[in-house]
């Protein structure tokens, strides 16, 4: 299909991908969202102060095609505000997160789009997984196994904290207004764990049944992990270490379930559960070991 160039027009998705020091794989990233089937998008690219040649592999893409758009942070804000921060730039009723490591098949955005639009309760709607390590020339299909379609809100988010592994599905495609009144990102390590069972308070979760997302598990496309100082360029403003994750994982989930679009009998439901999560965490929240 066409795309006008027209850039008042508003996509029906927006792509935003974060990127920082991604020169090794952000080329192949970007193509394969540009090789879609669906063309009706932006891709964001928000860069985070990289200092390799992710600038000028970016800037050639969008130089080359008007979907593409790329800004660049004066500074390194972290890795959540930057996600946040591309959602901030997003012009579409719909969202997807794209990693600068990982690679979506052709027929990624037109399946979850096409979901979507069959289902207005939900709130997300993502593909079956394959892992791939580029190194050691391997892949194996992941079951990520969060459809989650149960009419109770508060049956979703207790599903999605119980089978919630490898997020995957936070790559998906999903409605941008209720991202927008989410908590988002937290300056804290696996804060997106604790942001998926938030969002099923949204809506529903749906699986495309067609392995369309390809994650890197190569060693070096490890996203923010390793050394104390890779910790730093990261997650600038957390404390390295248990406590500060438990605590900041504790205050997220009150603040989701405060603010989640639920009843007030669903809200008390939902503290009571999340008070019982907490309480098996207040070791580590009071550093106690």
């Amino acid at each position: 299909m066409s795309v006008s160039s027209d850039s008042t027009r508003r996509p029906r998705v927006s792509v935003g991908m974060p990127v920082y020091n991604s020169a090794t794989f952000v080329a192949d990233s970007i193509g394969a969202i540009l090789r879609q089937t669906f063309a009706d998008f932006e891709l964001l690219i928000l860069d985070n102060a990289s200092t390799d040649r992710t600038p000028e592999i970016c800037r050639q893409f969008a130089a080359a095609d008007t979907r593409v758009r790329y800004e660049r942070n004066a500074t390194n804000i972290g890795a959540p505000r930057n996600y946040n921060a591309v959602l901030g730039l997003a012009r579409a009723d719909l969202f997807k997160w794209c990693a600068a490591n990982d690679l979506c098949g052709s027929r990624f955005l037109e399946a979850c789009v096409a979901t979507l639009d069959a289902q207005p309760d939900a709130v997300l709607a993502y593909p079956k997984t394959i892992l791939f390590d580029s190194i050691a020339g391997t892949q194996r299909d992941y079951e990520d196994n969060l459809s989650l379609g149960d009419p109770d809100p508060v049956t979703r988010y207790r599903q999605c904290h119980d089978r919630l592994q490898l997020n995957n599905a936070m790559n998906g495609v999903f409605r941008t207004r209720a991202l927008r009144s989410s908590t988002l990102h937290r300056s804290f390590p696996s804060s997106d764990m604790v942001l998926m069972p938030e969002l099923a308070l949204y809506g529903k979760f749906v699986e495309v049944p067609e392995r369309l997302f390809l994650r890197r598990m190569d060693s070096n496309a490890t996203y923010g992990k390793g050394s104390p100082d890779k910790h730093r360029a990261y997650y600038p403003e957390d404390r390295l270490g248990p406590q500060s994750m438990a605590r900041g994982q504790a205050r997220q989930m009150f603040a989701g379930v405060s603010r989640a679009p639920v009843s007030w009998v669903d809200r008390l439901r939902l503290y009571g559960y999340v008070s019982r999560r907490t309480w098996r965490m207040h070791r580590v929240i009071l550093g106690l070991g």
